[in-house]
């Protein structure tokens, strides 16, 4: 498969599960918004949304007083950032249309509505109590994708560019959803393990679609060992960082290592899914929850660098910029 090619697959897939998972984070920060708290707690859920998303530095106002409807807007439609919903959806449509003959009609389908559709949303659409409505359409948005990719598209190295793009945005986004916990501040230390606190480890599974699977699993109250091993450590959880790292390893593997550079990516993805099928979540805790994210989050970008290079991509404006030009 031409490079262009397998660039174009791999962050079309990548677009598409980034808007997902911003929908995610704020869903999360909306849901920990409406615990009742103190005012000092509840202005730091939108803080620590910005902080996760990697967006806060590009944020346009003062972090610290950040709320509701001013973070929401900078991570949906600001068309200056561009892991916001509306850029992603967009990218990801065009990176479809310059790709258009490797994808199948029902793949090109699902980007092209959903961009339409995006298109006719504007800040009336995330206000007066609609923000979680349109969350969840951006979710079924992605699911739609998911869906017609794997009922549509062969079996072969596409498919396989689009499952690897998705993995990896997926690992690197669950760390990011659960350090939005470690930058969330308790009123005071002693609520650790209190009411509030497992109010929020719940309101975090709830926004990855996950508290039911959960509680079907772990049949336990929620902890944060066990909520951390569940998006973590268990292979059984399709959000967790370890499926995600299953997922990039067997694409890796599947693609092939033709040349050395190959070789040694699906080598680097081998070993750190090695490493994490042998931590243990006393580990990782014991540690330091929020520093093993950190790193864990670099890792992945790191090996992100290191699929691209192996396979000759150029990065994810190159795809936009050709599909513009045509």
């Amino acid at each position: 498969m031409l490079s262009r090619t397998a660039n174009g697959l791999f962050w079309m897939s990548r677009y598409v599960e980034r808007a997902s998972n911003i929908a995610r984070l704020l869903d999360a920060g909306r849901r920990m918004d409406n615990i009742p708290n103190s005012d000092e707690g509840r202005a730091s859920e939108w803080e620590s949304i910005l902080i996760a998303s990697g967006s806060h530095e590009i944020y346009d106002g003062d972090i610290k007083n950040a709320d509701m409807e001013s973070v929401a807007r900078h991570l949906i439609f600001n068309e200056d950032n561009p892991s916001s919903i509306l850029c992603c959806m967009k990218s990801a449509r065009e990176n479809a249309r310059a790709m258009r003959i490797a994808v199948t009609r029902e793949v090109w389908d699902v980007l092209n509505s959903n961009w339409a559709e995006m298109r006719g949303k504007s800040g009336r659409d995330i206000t007066g109590g609609r923000l979680a409505e349109f969350l969840d359409w951006v979710k079924n948005c992605g699911f739609l994708f998911q869906g017609a990719v794997e009922a549509s598209m062969l079996r072969d190295e596409g498919r396989d560019f689009i499952t690897l793009g998705m993995a990896v945005e997926r690992s690197d986004a669950t760390a990011r959803l659960i350090d939005v916990k470690y930058h969330v501040l308790l009123p005071d230390a002693q609520d650790v393990g209190g009411g509030l606190d497992h109010m929020q480890w719940v309101q975090l599974l709830r926004a990855t679609n996950s508290l039911r699977a959960f509680r079907w699993i772990y049949r336990e109250t929620v902890t944060p060992q066990s909520v951390v091993h569940f998006l973590i450590l268990n292979k059984k959880s399709p959000r967790s960082i370890i499926a995600a790292m299953c997922d990039i390893v067997e694409h890796l593997e599947s693609i092939g290592g033709g040349t050395p550079d190959q070789r040694a990516v699906c080598a680097q993805a081998r070993e750190m899914l090695t490493t994490l099928d042998a931590l243990s979540v006393e580990q990782i805790i014991g540690n330091g929850l929020h520093e093993w994210l950190t790193r864990q989050i670099a890792d992945t970008n790191v090996l992100a660098g290191a699929i691209a290079h192996a396979y000759g991509f150029n990065g994810p404006e190159l795809i936009e910029t050709q599909s513009q030009s045509q």
